[in-house]
């Protein structure tokens, strides 16, 4: 046992031979089968025999028939080079000319949206450096595109898509609840925070210089429904500010008597079993419950958890946890639009994290707030089971037709 960073641990005893399992390898008995089905066949090609003799013995060869086999392959890609002829409208009253709107384009570049959104899509989702998508684009696509000309792209996409991030925002305070968390971020090295506020169909990435409530109370303002947290103390803070309900993530309770078990035994595995059954039983109401099963599942939890606790810590544990309202912890039982943990935004931010530990954060502020846009646009499109590159030019060509 050991003390680091003012707790404690153990170092557990490294088992000489791992316990076999039990399980045998591949496909389990009663399992369906997974397998790449044939595509339907679009070209037809016969390789017809050179060798009419056998090269083992020289005897000569007969006919057997044909065997088919089946392969599929993806062809040379070379750029499209389109001229565009637009016809040009000019108002004699008001002095000045009009075009109609470029469908494929956004203005004073020389790349197609698809273009720029496939250079977008391997920097934010597939977290290339900018090095390897300048590369990727001219061994794939056969596009010349320098590093600077990429990050280029990112900051035109993210200036045409503004008017939709604004939108995810407006649709998020609405919403009847929404899970939030919060992750370290660095911009020129400096250390930053990037925050996450996520519903069912919609996703919003910020980076901001602080993880204060403030942040929070700046993005969302006056909004309505349940916030989904890890109890951490910014959105303590920021539910005493908006009176807004808030629901706590029992994954993290789970795991602090998860914690506590691994410190002190039979204590903490007896707090977690009696938080896990209590939990099953809330789960099972599917939000359909009432405000008695709520009663019930509370006064169960302090008939379960109110015990003789010989170490101190399991003892504030359990304190602090039923101080907490029994509204708020117990909220999705009673409303199906609440998560009973906060894995929704959990799950958001690792890809961004990956993205943190691969390219070490943003340069500049202007890229951090790029990388925070477009990230919330592509998994917005990913949550709501779109394309990214497919369907996010319709978001971009909402709009009027501009003067030229």
């Amino acid at each position: 046992m050991g003390v680091k960073n003012g707790k404690a641990y153990f170092i557990m005893e490294e088992h000489s031979q791992k316990e076999k399992s039990t399980k045998n390898p591949g496909a389990q008995l009663g399992h369906k089968g997974h397998f790449r089905r044939t595509p339907k066949v679009t070209e037809r090609v016969t390789l017809k025999a050179g060798e009419f003799t056998c090269p083992m013995c020289s005897s000569p060869l007969v006919r057997k028939g044909i065997r088919k086999r089946v392969i599929e392959d993806i062809p040379e890609i070379r750029p499209r080079v389109v001229q565009y002829r637009i016809e040009r409208m000019y108002c004699k009253n008001c002095g000045k000319t009009y075009e109609p709107q470029m469908p494929e384009a956004l203005p004073n570049t020389r790349l197609s949206l698809r273009a720029m959104l496939i250079a977008s899509y391997f920097r934010i989702a597939m977290r290339m450096s900018l090095e390897n998508v300048s590369v990727t684009m001219k061994e794939v696509f056969g596009l010349k595109i320098s590093e600077v000309e990429v990050q280029e792209i990112l900051y035109q996409l993210s200036d045409a898509l503004g008017d939709e991030y604004r939108s995810l925002l407006k649709s998020i305070r609405k919403a009847p609840s929404r899970n939030m968390d919060t992750t370290s971020y660095r911009i020129d090295g400096e250390n930053c925070d990037l925050w996450t506020f996520v519903t069912k169909g919609e996703a919003i990435f910020i980076v901001a210089e602080s993880n204060s409530h403030e942040v929070a109370l700046k993005v969302l303002g006056k909004h309505n429904g349940t916030d989904v947290h890890d109890r951490f103390s910014a959105f303590e803070t920021l539910a005493s500010k908006t009176h807004n309900d808030q629901k706590y993530c029992w994954a993290h309770i789970i795991s602090d008597a998860r914690e506590l078990e691994s410190f002190y035994g039979n204590e903490g595995r007896r707090m977690k079993k009696s938080l896990k059954s209590i939990y099953n039983k809330a789960k099972s109401f599917n939000g359909n419950g009432t405000s008695e099963d709520v009663d019930r599942l509370y006064d169960r939890l302090i008939f379960l958890l109110d015990t003789g606790y010989e170490h101190l810590r399991s003892r504030k544990s359990v304190e602090k946890l039923l101080k907490r309202r029994k509204e708020w912890l117990f909220r999705f039982v009673v409303d199906p639009s609440v998560d009973s943990t906060n894995n929704r935004a959990e799950r958001a931010l690792r890809p961004a994290v990956i993205y943190r530990k691969t390219s070490g954060g943003s340069r500049s502020d202007r890229g951090a707030s790029t990388y925070a846009r477009l990230h919330s646009i592509f998994y917005t499109t990913k949550i709501r089971k779109k394309s990214f590159i497919r369907d996010v030019p319709g978001m971009i060509r909402r709009g009027k037709p501009h003067p030229g």
